[in-house]
């Protein structure tokens, strides 16, 4: 029985330290430029945590940096630590930033607000995610992503480093899904009459549900002019003080329920109806 004991702990504690070790290369590059004596270093950090149990929830650590051009060893080493610590992670994704490319933002908390940016305008960047040990999150709902944005001009590399810490893409969906069902439910439980006469005797939730539920069965060009409107009204959503936050949060669900849906994947379509989530605040 001993024996069966000090092998468990041995492997608990095994996988612990693999886990706070899974970051290591990225985090001793990382903190290789922020040391630096000659980088110029701006920083801004959020952290929340669920009030009854103190359990993280939430974490932002951005640190803005511009470096001399023959700095780019440094800017090297954090591409290759995220190589080194590549197999410890689910996710890695590089690139460079071209101007028809959409915003790629990397989650903070639960997901509703903007996260940070991680492709900014003509930059290279990569991020890699990593999945927090059981003893921090043992529901399996976190993750840590860590990412590098930058570019060199000028004589100087500007770019930021990013640590954030947020719920899994997979069950963000997952409840995007659960919400929208119930969202759809409770539509077909009290379905709303909405004609096609003058909109004025809509309400503002009202005619966003009808643009909304249009785009489905519409042509292409169609799709986009009804998103245009959507965006429109939401723009507009000061001329309609009958508004109610309940309004504004099932609109929320019901546009992240479609940018994440395939069947509304065409760029412009996604890139309107994302807009429309985050103009919708």
């Amino acid at each position: 029985m001993k024996t069966t004991v000090s092998r468990l702990l041995c492997l608990l504690l095994a996988a612990i330290t693999m886990t706070a070790a899974a970051q290591t290369n990225i985090k001793t590059a990382f903190n290789a430029i922020i040391k630096c004596q000659e980088a110029q270093i701006t920083e801004s950090h959020s952290l929340d945590k669920d009030p009854d149990t103190h359990a993280k929830t939430g974490l932002s650590d951005i640190y803005n940096f511009t470096l001399p051009a023959d700095k780019i060893n440094l800017v090297k080493n954090v591409i290759s630590a995220f190589d080194k610590d590549s197999e410890n992670s689910f996710s890695i994704v590089s690139g460079k930033t071209m101007n028809t490319d959409p915003e790629m933002h990397l989650a903070v908390g639960n997901g509703d607000g903007n996260g940070v940016r991680i492709n900014d305008p003509d930059c290279n960047y990569v991020y890699a995610l990593f999945l927090p040990s059981s003893a921090e999150d043992s529901e399996g709902i976190y993750r840590y992503a860590y990412g590098i944005s930058y570019k060199e001009a000028y004589g100087y590399i500007t770019g930021k480093l990013i640590v954030t810490y947020a719920t899994t893409q997979k069950y963000r969906q997952q409840v995007t899904r659960e919400r929208q069902f119930e969202v759809l439910r409770n539509l077909s439980t009290n379905p709303i009459s909405i004609s096609s006469g003058n909109s004025s005797q809509q309400s503002w939730f009202e005619m966003m549900v009808s643009y909304l539920q249009n785009i489905s069965s519409a042509s292409s060009q169609t799709r986009i002019a009804l998103a245009t409107k959507a965006y429109k009204l939401i723009q507009d959503r000061g001329l309609y003080p009958e508004m109610t936050a309940s309004d504004k949060n099932t609109v929320r669900e019901i546009l992240k329920g479609m940018i994440s849906d395939n069947k509304y994947s065409e760029t412009i379509l996604n890139k309107i109806l994302n807009q429309c989530l985050v103009s919708l605040k």
